[in-house]
């Protein structure tokens, strides 16, 4: 909720030209009030007071409070010129609203009709991330970021006193059991004093800082009226972000993943421009425009202590500073006087050339270029053609191009994982190279789209109407130099089919229905991941004969996964299926030069937005005007897609909501409205736990399995790949319920007062089900310790549970009024409760002992109460 609504505008600096003005509210007192409204416009200044018990960053998210108590507000509008009926074309108008606040806006505008207009704007926005983050960072608001001086590693002395753990910081976690030696075992007082120092040192250190950024901007324009057909424009802006918003940063300098979320600084810079030229003939029309868009990041990288070994420093990049220019031209021709062809061109630019970022840690082993050098050409065109051939009947066709032409230079790049230093064991690509390096190409998606539309518009009888259309849409997607296909979906064809009858009883009675179906379908390329790793074409030291990754996959008929079993069959030794796939397994990430991220996918894998789909959508509504007083509408939407051929992945995804509304108004003076809204979203998605074979048989001399799909380890082991029991999917739903009420009362103490009130109740349900499960190695295993819990099983099959639900319950009340003090004078009040309750396990992972390789943030669920109160003056003159 605004807890400063939009009619209290009013800047301090105005009141002197408001109290020189304000006389001017008796001129033309006599004359008829709606006339005077058309051809005099009044002026308005208002100056207010607001208040908040809460600066919440929830409940102010976007309406530019950034602090708790009061604050003046306010706002103008003043309207000059010459009369209406006078030979003096110029006009004005000055603009200002949310004066006051973080979120406000300004503008002039001068001009002369029919020959020139100037505009000038200047505007703000305050966006409220978060008032709950924390961070034992130091520096916040630079690009480098330090801890404390008095700095301790977190670790869990009782599970392992040199292992980083983050969970270190939670007492709660450092004074319970753990598993050690097959044993329930308490810390000892010594590491309890370990646990207890560490916290000591760290958790002060946490201080809470407030994410949000603020973007000013400014632009500048203007039109001139050449002669009676020809015209010009121009127009720029200036916009500038600063603040602070979350960036995760990943490192491996401790040999495992380590991960914090840094408060990143942002100040960057947006300019924009365009010029324009319009020609409007006898029907014909024609625009030719340029467009300029620079982008231009003052922070260009962050560098940070690592949490878990603070002797080193690292540091990630941001967002690449860029341009882009565009070349238009639109216009449009009418054949005749029935019908017309619409359609435009564009061509545009754009580049990216930011310094590529070495931190200087383990270097780059290869870097062939020190930048991007990016370069993207976009061609768009658009054809269309409207007919009218008789009083009922509408027909139009069009056809859209749309292409993005990515010419970036394809390169190899040698790098390894954030931070890490490379292995001591040599790369099977040479002896330069650490075996964790990773060999990876950039891969410049290109894309082109093509769309022909029909429609036709037909008046079935008085009152009802129908209107049919069908789009057909290709896409082609691909790399223009990279040595394999690069795309999942290099092929993809929509064809949509839609209908909607609209049908009118009379004034009172209206209704609509449409319906939509469409089927895609798509050429999937399950190996085109092979694009990114071009030493899948390259032999590796050891494979027989000089086989290639790539070649064996093609002689095999094979994606990356490998083949679709257990360790039997197993292939010949020597043979390259057994040196690709050992054990029948999915193809070594180390064949590929990719260290330890093995990126191909398993069989049957689609991801949604290229996958084959049918998707059928139904849109309804209806308007009943019951009686003079009282009217009703309603209307129901409802959307589905399946995506049938998708074995995992994204298999259903369907909704529907209806809204409800009546409104209630006896006379001119008084309405009452009452409405409801229910939305229902829900999605099924599936994968697979896939886990290598292997030939283990047993987990600390235990072999047996308490549930799953086989009794033992070693029958488990030698079929993980195609275990069926590692299936799994994932049902969710949403559900949001809101209703509402609001009620209007004008002329009240004769004529004076207007009030007006609302009322919004929402609560949003979401729950996550699951079905399958995973297996879990049993902690007592093989354990002769005392009280060791089934040490003859080696481990349990755990199934799924549906994870806990997330509500969100919100109620805003809303309460405002207007008295009239005379015919130029007002005063307004405003009154405004909000109440937000939220309930999300997600953000239990970003407390103390939530995770072990992630620096706990203390961000918490949105949970607020907050009271507004506002009063302004209002003098229209």
């Amino acid at each position: 909720m605004n807890a400063h609504p939009s009619f209290l505008r009013l800047s301090a600096s105005v009141l002197a030209v408001q109290a020189a003005l304000s006389l001017l509210s008796v001129v033309h007192a006599a004359e008829d009030p709606a006339l005077a409204e058309l051809t005099r416009p009044k002026s308005h200044v208002e100056l207010g007071v607001a208040a908040s018990n809460s600066d919440s960053t929830k409940a102010h998210e976007f309406d530019g409070v950034n602090r708790q108590g009061g604050q003046a507000v306010g706002g103008l509008d003043v309207i000059g010129g010459g009369a209406y009926d006078s030979e003096d074309a110029t006009r004005w108008r000055l603009k200002a609203s949310d004066l006051g606040l973080k979120s406000s806006s300004m503008s002039a505008e001068y001009g002369e009709q029919g020959r020139f207009r100037l505009k000038m704007g200047y505007d703000t926005l305050l966006r409220n991330r978060s008032d709950s983050f924390q961070t034992p960072y130091q520096g916040v608001g630079g690009n480098v970021l330090g801890l404390p001086a008095n700095w301790v590693v977190p670790v869990v002395p009782r599970v392992n006193a040199a292992t980083p753990n983050a969970r270190g910081l939670s007492p709660d976690v450092t004074s319970s059991n753990a598993i050690v030696a097959g044993a329930s075992t308490a810390p000892t007082p010594a590491q309890l004093s370990t646990a207890a120092a560490l916290q000591a040192a760290d958790l002060p250190a946490f201080n809470q800082v407030r994410l949000s950024t603020q973007r000013a901007q400014l632009s500048l324009g203007g039109d001139v009226q050449l002669d009676s057909r020809w015209s010009a424009s121009v127009s720029g802006s200036h916009e500038h972000k600063t603040g602070l918003k979350p960036l995760s940063a990943l490192t491996r300098i401790t040999g495992g993943d380590i991960s914090t979320t840094l408060p990143q600084p942002v100040d960057q810079n947006h300019d924009q421009y365009r010029v324009g030229v319009q020609y409007v003939g006898d029907g014909a029309t024609l625009q030719a425009a340029y467009d300029a868009s620079m982008f231009s990041n003052n922070v260009s990288s962050v560098a940070w202590t690592v949490w878990a070994d603070p002797t080193k420093t690292q540091s990630m990049s941001t967002a690449p500073s860029n341009q882009f220019h565009k070349l238009s031209l639109a216009g449009s021709y009418e054949l005749s006087k029935s019908t017309k062809v619409v359609g435009d061109v564009a061509y545009g630019r754009a580049t990216q050339n930011a310094a590529f970022l070495n931190d200087g840690l383990t270097g780059v082993p290869l870097l062939p270029t020190t930048s991007l050098e990016g370069l993207v050409v976009t061609e768009s065109a658009n054809l269309k053609l409207l007919s009218k051939p008789s009083k009922d009947v509408r027909l139009s066709g069009a056809y859209k191009l749309d292409v993005r032409d990515n010419r970036t230079a394809v390169n190899t790049y040698g790098f390894y994982d954030v931070g890490e230093l490379p292995a001591a064991t040599a790369s099977v690509f040479g002896a330069q190279y650490g075996s964790n390096i990773n060999l990876n190409a950039n891969r410049p998606y290109s894309r082109k789209l093509q769309q022909l539309s029909l429609d036709a518009d037909y008046r079935l009888q008085p009152g009802q109407q129908l209107q049919a259309g069908v789009d057909a849409q290709t896409t082609d997607k691909y790399c223009a130099s990279t040595w394999i296909d690069c795309a999942d979906a290099a092929k993809s064809r929509e064809q949509t089919l839609r209908a909607e009858w609209r049908w009118s009883e009379s004034e009172a009675l209206q209704g609509r229905v449409g319906m939509a179906k469409s089927k895609r379908t798509v050429t999937y390329n399950e190996n085109a991941f092979l694009a990114l790793v071009p030493m899948a074409a390259v032999s590796p030291t050891g494979a027989p004969g000089g086989a290639t990754a790539y070649d064996t996959l093609v002689a095999l008929g094979l994606t990356g996964y490998g083949p679709v079993s257990g360790l039997n069959p197993a292939a010949a030794a020597g043979s390259a299926q057994a040196f690709f796939f050992p054990l029948n397994n999915a193809l070594p990430s180390a064949y590929y030069a990719n260290s330890g991220n093995r990126i191909s996918e398993l069989i049957g894998m689609r991801h949604f937005n290229n996958a084959n789909r049918d998707r059928n959508k139904l849109r309804t509504s209806a308007q009943w005007q019951a009686s003079e007083t009282i009217t009703f509408q309603g209307g129901l939407d409802y959307n589905a897609d399946s995506y049938g051929e998708s074995v995992y992945g994204l298999k259903q995804a369907s909704s529907w909501a209806l809204n409800l509304d009546g409104t209630y108004s006896p006379s001119d003076r008084v309405s009452v409205s009452l409405f409801y809204s229910r939305e229902d979203q829900r999605s099924r998605s599936a994968g697979n736990s896939y886990t290598a074979n292997s030939a283990v048989a047993n987990v600390g001399g235990a072999t047996a399995i308490s549930g799953g799909c086989y009794a033992d380890i070693a029958t488990r082991n030698a079929n993980n790949k195609i275990d069926p029991c590692l299936n799994w999917s994932a049902d969710m739903r949403d559900k949001i319920d809101t209703v509402g009420l609001s009620v209007a009362r004008t002329g009240l103490w004769g004529g004076s007062l207007d009030v007006r009130g609302s009322l919004i109740l929402s609560q949003l349900r979401s729950d996550t089900g699951f079905s399958g499960g995973n297996y879990v190695n049993n902690p007592y295993a093989g354990s002769v310790a005392a009280g060791a819990v089934d040490p003859t099983i080696a481990a349990y099959y755990i199934p799924a549970a549906a994870l806990p639900t997330v509500s969100t319950d919100s109620v805003a009340l809303r309460l405002g009024g207007a008295y009239k003090l005379d015919t130029a004078r007002s005063v307004r009040m405003a009154y405004g409760y909000q109440r937000l309750k939220t309930s999300d396990w997600a953000y239990e992972a970003m407390q103390p002992g939530g995770l072990t390789q992630v620096l706990p943030t203390g961000e918490g669920a949105p949970t607020y109460t907050v009271h507004s109160l506002a009063v302004a003056y209002v003098s229209a003159f």
